[in-house]
């Protein structure tokens, strides 16, 4: 676990997750009196993420979770050991889940295979401390202010948040997996999926200008809008390709090795993504995700 200061007041923690650093980020925010989390990691990494926030020496009190996939919020149940009054802010559609985690633990640890299994069963977070999100709103919390924006797409229950004055933009899987070493972006296409939501949702998160993005996988970069843009271009050929190989009824590898031509940044870093085994596990599904979308 590492704890970096990536501005004034805010800090993300590399939770490194069965040794893979890179990979899963939680983001602290000292509003004051108060700390504000945003993610909560997955379960294997819930010690970590106690340590690391008792670090900065401040109780948790607002806790916002993106969607309730078990690398996102697995771990975040620990933080109401620190703070049992902690609300946890959650999309209307995933409110059920964090009093009865098996409902989405069955499926990923199947759909996510050894990943799944290292990530582990996410904690039980009581439903009186859940309090369920509007689009738009607005929620104050001592020096900051927290904008949630519904993202439905890789989740039906997705959101993300701008967190201002920075205006940093928390997006979750929303517009994909930042691969810091190869600045390459794998697209959250993995089941179950609604490309046509995905596709509309980063354009209203664009339509919000945000200056900074902080990705859970895996890094805050200053250059929101074009990395955004950047994605909505890559979503364009892997939609393309993908309608193409469903339709000549193609495998998920040879829609892989299509998109390792046809995707420019790819092919810049396609031998260095397969290295990268938890990086290209969550690329494997992602062609996967796409494929299945346009076969079914």
């Amino acid at each position: 676990m590492k704890i970096v200061r990536v501005l004034e007041g805010v800090y993300k923690i590399d939770l490194e997750p069965g040794g893979f650093s890179n990979l899963v980020s939680v983001y602290v925010v000292d509003a004051g009196r108060n700390l504000a989390v945003f993610e909560g990691g997955p379960a294997c990494s819930k010690a970590d993420l106690v340590t690391a926030v008792k670090t900065l020496g401040k109780p948790p009190s607002h806790i916002f979770l993106t969607h309730v996939h078990i690398d996102h919020y697995g771990g975040s149940g620990a933080l109401a050991e620190l703070n049992p009054e902690a609300l946890f802010y959650v999309h209307p559609r995933g409110a059920k889940v964090l009093p009865n985690p098996d409902i989405i633990w069955v499926p990923a640890r199947e759909a996510m295979g050894w990943l799944g299994e290292l990530y582990g069963r996410p904690l039980e977070v009581p439903s009186r401390n859940a309090k369920i999100t509007e689009d738009g709103e607005i929620v104050n919390i001592g020096d900051i202010e927290v904008e949630v924006v519904h993202t439905p797409g890789h989740a039906s229950h997705h959101q993300s948040f701008i967190i201002k004055p920075w205006d940093i933009l928390v997006v979750g899987d929303a517009a994909g997996i930042y691969v810091k070493s190869l600045d390459y972006i794998i697209p959250t296409t993995m089941e179950p999926l609604r490309l046509d939501m995905y596709i509309e949702s980063v354009k209203k998160l664009i339509s919000k200008r945000p200056r900074y993005v902080a990705y859970t996988h895996h890094d805050l970069l200053d250059n929101a809008v074009d990395l955004l843009n950047r994605h909505l271009s890559q979503l364009e050929t892997w939609s393309r390709s993908a309608e193409e190989a469903a339709r000549e009824k193609l495998t998920p590898a040879e829609l892989e090795s299509i998109l390792a031509e046809r995707d420019q940044d790819l092919r810049r870093v396609y031998p260095e993504l397969k290295k990268l085994k938890a990086h290209y596990h969550l690329f494997q599904m992602a062609v996967q995700g796409i494929l299945k979308y346009y076969s079914s």
